[in-house]
């Protein structure tokens, strides 16, 4: 159920294809390596995979606990990969498919970049957060079947940690 959650993710909002062919980094690689403790958020034995250059998108990785009860995903793109499309066009995008999904109305979320927003009771029970830093769009998710850790505190504790690495 959790990778069907992140398959839709990934495939609605981010409006891309399946990938196929496309190569697979390990844990570290790529837009992984943003998220700098993965262990803190899902635990040891943290499982994570990421993907380049997906139909305009920079890069994503996925994380899923050992137990599968916590997970998360970043999408990136930048003003490069998004070709003629803007940073911020790509952000009014999001936030407008994401409004029309919930009833919560999105927050702002401050310190994570130039903008961001919060959106808490999507489909999927997910709690996703998109930000914009310089010429750098990060979308987030965050689930969980862990009573200890919810998909909101997930999609905020990997936001903080990938914004600190996202370069002005």
């Amino acid at each position: 159920m959790r990778r069907l959650l992140i398959a839709t993710f990934v495939l609605g909002l981010a409006a891309c294809g399946q990938g196929a062919g496309r190569p697979q980094e390990a844990a570290g690689g790529g837009n992984c390596a943003l998220l700098t403790d993965a262990n803190a958020i899902f635990g040891a034995d943290v499982q994570a995979v990421g993907q380049r250059g997906i139909e305009g998108m920079d890069a994503t990785c996925q994380w899923t606990s050992a137990d599968g009860a916590r997970s998360g995903e970043i999408v990136t793109y930048t003003a490069q990969s998004l070709g003629s499309v803007t940073v911020q066009a790509k952000f009014d995008e999001t936030v407008q498919k994401w409004d029309a999904q919930t009833e919560t109305p999105l927050a702002a979320v401050e310190g994570l970049g130039d903008a961001a927003q919060i959106a808490t009771d999507l489909p999927g029970y997910q709690t996703q957060i998109v930000f914009r830093k310089g010429d750098t769009l990060v979308l987030v998710m965050g689930g969980s079947g862990d009573s200890a850790m919810s998909g909101e505190q997930i999609a905020r504790a990997i936001a903080t940690q990938v914004a600190a690495g996202v370069a002005q």
